[in-house]
C-alpha cells in the first residue's frame, strides 16, 4: 500500500488472532471460529483469483486550509494484479514497467486497491483482533472485527516531502453473516511523529462481486483515502475500479539503451498482451 499527503503511505499487513466479545454483545457463534472462517474464505478466494487488470479512475479533491472542498482532477490508470503485486501504466501504454504510481500521478494517491489488500491482511500473523458484534453496513447484515497493528508490526510507511516514518493504526473489518465474504474494511492512522508532517490518514474500501474470464470474484469497486496535513490542508481520493479483465501478458527483460519512453536499462517489464473483456 503507498499512500501520502505528497507520496501517501505504504502498508503490508498481516493478521493475528486476538478475539474476544464487546462488552454487552454476546455473537451467535465462537468469534475465534468466525475469524478463522473468514480468514478461510479471503485466502481461498485469492488463490483462485487470476492475473488480472482494471481501470482505476481517481477523482482527487483538496481543500486547502481556510478554503472549501473542490475538485483538482481525475485520474485515470491501468492496473494488473499479477504474481500478488500491482502494476501500473497509463491508459493505452503497451506495457505495464516499473513505475510507481506516485510517478504516474503525482500529489496524493494510494494504491494496494486490488487483491493485493486481502492478501496483506490475512496472509500472515501480525494485528491484533476484537470482535465488535454484528450491525447493518453497506446493505448487508454483518460481524464486525476491530483491529489494531503496532508500530514494532507494522509496515505502513508514512511519506511527506523528505520525511517518513513507519506507523501503528487501527481499523474494522465487516462480513456478511451468511457467507464471510468481506463487505467493508476501514483503516486509521493518527499516530503518526510530528516531524514528518501529516496529521492522519483514513482508507474505506467497499467490496462487491466483480466479473472476471466469466467468474464473480469480490473486488474493492469503490474507495476512499482521505488525509490532512499538519497545516491543515485535507486531501481526498474517491476511487473506483471497473472494466475488469484477465490479464495475459508476457514478462520480458531488456538491457542497452532504452527506446524513449520504455523502461531503464536493465529493468524487467510486462506487455500487456491480449485482454480478454468480460
Amino acid at each position: 500500500m503507498l499512500c501520502s499527503i505528497r507520496n501517501l503511505a505504504r502498508l503490508g499487513v498481516g493478521l493475528a488472532v486476538i478475539f474476544g466479545a464487546a462488552a454487552g454483545d454476546k455473537p451467535t457463534e465462537d468469534p475465534e471460529a468466525l475469524l478463522r472462517g473468514i480468514r478461510s474464505k479471503a485466502l481461498a478466494h485469492l488463490s483462485q483469483l487470476p492475473n488480472y487488470m482494471c481501470r482505476q479512475v481517481v477523482n482527487r479533491l483538496v481543500r486547502p486550509a481556510g478554503s472549501t472542498l473542490g475538485h483538482q482532477d481525475t485520474v485515470e490508470l491501468e492496473v494488473a494484479f499479477v504474481g500478488h503485486e500491482e502494476l501500473f501504466s497509463k491508459p493505452g501504454e503497451s506495457r505495464f514497467g516499473e513505475r510507481s504510481i506516485t510517478e504516474l500521478a503525482p500529489g496524493t494517491i494510494g494504491n494496494g486497491v486490488l487483491g493485493s489488500q486481502i492478501d496483506m491482511l490475512f496472509a500472515s500473523d501480525a494485528a491484533e483482533f476484537r470482535f465488535g458484534g454484528t450491525s447493518k453496513k453497506d446493505g448487508h447484515k454483518t460481524y464486525r472485527f476491530d483491529l489494531f497493528m503496532p508500530q514494532e508490526k507494522s509496515g505502513f510507511r508514512v511519506k511527506h516531502g523528505g520525511a517518513e516514518a513507519i506507523v501503528a493504526y487501527e481499523g474494522s473489518v465487516w462480513v456478511d453473516v451468511e457467507t464471510l465474504e468481506m463487505v467493508r474494511v476501514d483503516l486509521k492512522i493518527k499516530q503518526i511523529p510530528a516531524s514528518v508532517g501529516v496529521r492522519w490518514i483514513e482508507k474505506s474500501m467497499h467490496y462487491e462481486l466483480m466479473n472476471i474470464a466469466g467468474t464473480d470474484f469480490l473486488m474493492p469497486r469503490k474507495s476512499e483515502l482521505a488525509a490532512t496535513d499538519d497545516v491543515g490542508n485535507y486531501s481526498l481520493n474517491l476511487i473506483s475500479l471497473d472494466q475488469c479483465r484477465e490479464f495475459t501478458g508476457q514478462s520480458t527483460i531488456t538491457y542497452g539503451a532504452p527506446a524513449p519512453g520504455t523502461p531503464s536499462q536493465g529493468s524487467a517489464s510486462r506487455d500487456k498482451g491480449e485482454r480478454r473483456e468480460h
